[in-house]
């Protein structure tokens, strides 16, 4: 290790090591990555090694550390030492240089003690709606199933979080009064006792824990449901969505599809609204996509949002064909029984734009008139 490296360790070999305990809520299992049922358009050998090379469906985890350290937004430190994880979705190649720039500025930062248990929730992707989705507000239910009463615990929140978040957090019962708001930046939170529960989905694998999720998530945050969750009892949606980009300027999304003008119009002639979720309330969000049976968007937080559309809807995104992008979107909809895919374009300018070739926007459209014959 160079002078100018810092300590890191693997969380779950840390606290097997004697430092804190771990609770496994589900176990880990290898599987073959499911077919797609639609993947068309600029489908490079690499694109589809990266898929399926990942047979890896992790367990999910309570992890109880005492005398914790929370910086930035959400980064863990154990005795000095940063601490990543698979269930984490933290991962030594990707995290290295972060951790090294904390650890520059860590001797300066201001300490804030916590005496009472809190919850570590957020992580990377703080400020992005998708990962709320996705990655946090799961976390919950983790919480629930280990036995916690989540309208009772409190969590660490950095003060930067889109407002939102603290929406959500409402709408699930966890009111202002429960939040550990700190300035990333500058603090140093210093944790008594830490409940980190863990991820869901792990790059481009979800828990079959998802579905469960999704239905924990529903039953609180919609007051007076009109029917009981669950995949026989839940109707099938029938509105035909497209989830148009965000307009809003403070968006974090980098890439732009070139073709977007003549998509949508050809979206809109084939029967589908033209939405803009971030222009919806959460509870509207909610009934629009329990409302839908076929979903169409660019990649991105916009299409995550399907995590509250039945089993049985068609969700197919646009995206370019780099290997970062990764799979979350698929991963999510096979978790939650959805069907559906991408249509891939060309690699990414420097400038975020990548292009869909219009035969396959065309052969898109088609392939969604012929699964409604069926």
């Amino acid at each position: 290790m160079t002078e100018d490296a810092c300590a890191t360790a693997d969380l779950r070999e840390t606290v097997q090591a004697g430092r804190g305990r771990c609770t496994d809520l589900s176990l880990s299992y290898r599987d073959w990555m499911p077919p797609l049922d639609l993947l068309i358009g600029q489908v490079t050998p690499e694109l589809l090694r990266s898929y399926h090379e990942q047979t890896i469906v992790l367990g999910t985890s309570l992890y109880e550390l005492p005398d914790a350290e929370v910086t930035e937004e959400g980064v863990l430190l154990l005795d000095g030492v940063f601490q990543y994880g698979a269930q984490l979705n933290i991962f030594p190649v990707n995290f290295e240089g972060h951790f090294r720039a904390i650890a520059a500025r860590l001797p300066g930062l201001r300490r804030v003690a916590v005496e009472e248990p809190v919850v570590l929730l957020t992580g990377m992707g703080h400020q992005m709606y998708g990962h709320w989705l996705v990655d946090f507000l799961p976390k919950l239910f983790l919480l629930d199933r280990a036995g916690h009463d989540i309208t009772r615990l409190r969590y660490l929140l950095p003060a930067d979080t889109p407002d939102f978040a603290r929406v959500w957090l409402g709408l699930l019962g966890i009111g202002e009064d429960r939040l550990v708001v700190y300035d990333r930046t500058r603090d140093c939170v210093v944790c008594r006792r830490l409940l980190v529960p863990t991820a869901l989905r792990f790059v481009s694998r979800a828990s079959p824990l998802m579905r469960e999720a999704r239905r924990f998530l529903l039953e609180r945050a919609l007051p007076r449901p009109r029917w009981r969750l669950g995949r026989r009892s839940e109707p099938r949606g029938t509105r035909k969505i497209l989830i148009s980009r965000s307009d809003n300027a403070d968006t974090r999304n980098r890439r732009t599809l070139a073709e977007r003008a003549a998509f949508e119009e050809g979206a809109v002639a084939r029967g589908f609204e033209r939405v803009r979720p971030e222009r919806l309330s959460v509870p509207e969000q909610i009934a629009l996509f329990r409302s839908a049976g076929t979903i169409l968007g660019e990649y991105g937080s916009g299409l995550h949002g399907s995590l509250f559309a039945p089993a049985g809807t068609n969700v197919v995104s646009l995206r370019d064909n780099g290997l970062e992008l990764g799979f979350l979107q698929s991963c999510l909809d096979h978790a939650l029984g959805h069907t559906g895919g991408y249509v891939i374009g060309s690699d990414r300018t420097p400038e975020g734009f990548f292009s869909v070739a219009p035969r396959d926007i065309d052969f898109l459209f088609d392939w969604l008139d012929w699964r409604g014959l069926r």
